[in-house]
């Protein structure tokens, strides 16, 4: 809020002290007759050295200039420099004298009315500046462009509340058709006023119901400069206020929602669409739009209780399929992302899965929901045969985009490669490289590719494949790409021979498949050799991520530890720590995680794991400041 404040300060001194900026801007649509009094008005080379001593704050010596110019030329240009010459060097007085002199020549703009007043103000005669600002009240024009320009005046000289009785006073006369709202509102803003100032945007919204996005803008830019909270604490309150308040007005519920969704509260969100769906009917799609914010978010309670409100009301309409893959896929994600989740658990899901194929047919909506289907069916039932069956007769369907068919054939490779049948994957994946070769699905395919030819130990087939990703579109794709190039090439220095290099390869086809135990086996056999050493700090980290699936916390904790210690400048070192911070956090271990996280910042900077941290650490500062305890799981930002 201080920043915001500090902002508003300022906007509202630079207008005062430097009105040739604001002037600049006013000036660019006057007409010819204007912009050639203009051109006769700008300065000379006296008037150029007076600019420069009045911009390097030499004002003493600008004012002396400023006056020989405007007793020469009376403009409104010099005249704005001169005032505000005065006004710096606290010449009251002198002032005074030129903003009455100066509106004899001008008694028709309110604006030299306004700096007498301000003028009045500095010089301590506040009764004199009432009592003329009292008259420009009481003598307002009826124009609405006038209105606006008093307005600006006002606010330029810290007048906002002044302002806002012009405002009132001149939507209350008689033949007035514009109410100021929207504007009284940016007064109240300027003047820090913010519970008025949300009344007023709402009061206007409620007027004028088709200025919806205007006033989210508008809160929206304010909210940005919050920096404390305190002012999205008042526009919750006023929102929930109004609401109840006029429960048939839809633009107010509408707009309570939208803060919802801005704040990140998913809950009230969700509260608020079913609300607005029950109240005004034909709502469904502010609740899709929720639903799938929240699942972007990985809150998939929020976006499965939300696509299942909208698969639930049983209707056939434009958002039934689309709701129920959705659904279907938040609560698979959110059964992953749970520890405690059981077989029995996946089990239903592949019932539930089957049920909305059967339902709803197999069609390029329904293929996201048979990938996830497939990949629960093989990889945590262990079901492969069924998986491939039910992909292969997704993929017979000629109505599916190709795009679909190339999502579906890499999830079918992926099993085949689960189920040791190396060869027949890798078909697949060449055919999805070829197919959609510019796409980044067929970058995906070839790194896949490359991993399959990995495994299978043909490593110069690997690194020639690894090559051409490097350069990637995908960020993601390429670092992975860049990584296991880097890994063969450090272990084919370290042993010639690759056998090293072969036992890594199986132990990573090992963990791909589930079999973990045949994987940590290799990678002690690794670990125990006496003459590795590049290959030991693999071996460690590799270990840990293992120990972590198998659920040995302590182990894993234990195995990262012993890497950063031996290995301070491993090439994994900082990979290691921000995976033991991650293990630290999400058991509940937080102080010694933040300590980790501060030893990848600054130890770390240039790691592709410092962003991570620094975004991880600070959220969970602000959540302990307020004593939320509830902390992100998720570290994919």
């Amino acid at each position: 809020m201080r920043f915001l404040i500090c902002t508003l300060v300022f906007f509202i001194f630079t207008t005062a002290i430097c009105p040739d900026i604001a002037m600049s801007q006013n000036n660019q649509n006057i007409n010819p007759v204007l912009q050639k009094k203009q051109q006769q008005n700008k300065p000379n080379s006296k008037g150029q050295l007076a600019m420069k001593y009045y911009r390097e704050k030499e004002y003493q010596k600008a004012l002396e200039l400023y006056e020989q110019l405007y007793t020469a030329n009376p403009s409104n240009y010099y005249y704005n420099y001169l005032f505000n010459c005065y006004n710096v060097l606290k010449e009251y007085k002198k002032a005074d004298r030129l903003v009455r002199q100066h509106r004899k020549r001008n008694p028709t703009n309110s604006k030299y009315l306004i700096d007498e007043a301000y003028i009045a103000d500095l010089s301590g005669n506040g009764k004199k500046s009432k009592k003329i600002l009292n008259k420009l009240i009481d003598n307002l024009p009826s124009q609405r462009n006038q209105i606006m320009q008093i307005t600006s005046s006002l606010q330029a000289k810290g007048y906002a509340n002044i302002a806002v009785e012009v405002y009132k006073k001149a939507s209350s006369e008689s033949g007035s058709n514009y109410s100021y709202g929207f504007e009284i509102g940016d007064a109240y803003m300027y003047s820090g006023n913010y519970s008025l100032m949300i009344n007023s945007y709402l009061n206007h919204l409620i007027l004028v119901p088709t200025d919806m996005q205007r006033v989210k803008s508008k809160l929206r830019m304010v909210m940005q400069m919050d920096i404390n909270s305190n002012l999205t604490g008042i526009l919750k309150s006023k929102l929930l206020e109004y609401s109840q308040n006029n429960p048939d007005n839809l633009q107010l519920a509408d707009m309570l929602l939208w803060f919802s969704m801005q704040t990140k509260d998913f809950d009230m969100a969700f509260r608020q669409a079913r609300s607005i769906d029950m109240r005004f009917d034909n709502a469904e799609k502010n609740m899709m739009e929720l639903a799938y914010i929240a699942y972007s978010n990985y809150n998939y309670e929020v976006a499965a209780n939300a696509y299942g409100y909208v698969k639930n009301k049983k209707v056939n309409g434009q958002y039934t399929t689309d709701a129920w893959v959705g659904y279907y896929l938040a609560v698979c994600m959110s059964a992953d992302e749970n520890q405690d989740t059981d077989m029995s658990t996946y089990e239903d899901l592949e019932e539930q899965g089957i049920e909305a194929v059967n339902e709803l047919g197999i069609n390029n909506i329904t293929s996201d929901l048979i990938v996830q289907l497939s990949e629960i069916t093989a990889f945590k039932l262990s079901k492969y045969k069924e998986a491939i069956e039910m992909l292969e007769i997704a993929l017979m369907n000629p109505s599916l985009k190709s795009k679909k068919q190339a999502e579906l054939k890499i999830v079918l490779a992926d099993i085949l490669l689960a189920d040791d049948k190396i060869w027949d994957a890798t078909l697949l994946y060449s055919q999805v490289e070829s197919e959609m070769k510019n796409e980044p699905i067929g970058h995906e395919a070839k790194l896949k590719n490359a991993k399959v030819f990995y495994y299978a130990g043909e490593f110069d087939w690997a690194a020639t494949r690894l090559d051409v990703l490097k350069s990637a579109t995908s960020k993601l794709i390429s670092n992975d790409a860049i990584d296991l190039s880097l890994f063969i090439s450090e272990m084919r220095d370290e042993d010639t021979l690759g056998f090293t290099l072969r036992k890594f390869a199986g132990a990573d086809l090992y963990v791909y498949q589930g079999k973990l135990d045949s994987a940590l086996f290799l990678l002690n056999k690794i670990e125990n050799n006496p003459s590795a050493y590049i290959s030991k700090e693999y071996a460690l980290f590799k270990k840990a991520q293992i120990l972590v699936k198998l659920g040995n916390v302590k182990e894993a904790d234990s195995v990262y530890n012993l890497l950063i210690s031996l290995y301070p400048t491993s090439f994994k070192t900082d990979n290691a720590l921000y995976e033991r911070a991650e293990l630290l956090r999400t058991t509940n271990n937080l102080e010694e995680a933040k300590k980790l996280y501060l030893i990848i910042m600054t130890d770390y900077p240039e790691s592709i794991f410092a962003a991570k941290a620094r975004k991880i650490y600070r959220i969970n500062e602000e959540n302990e400041q307020l004593g939320d305890k509830n902390y992100i799981l998720n570290s994919d930002y």
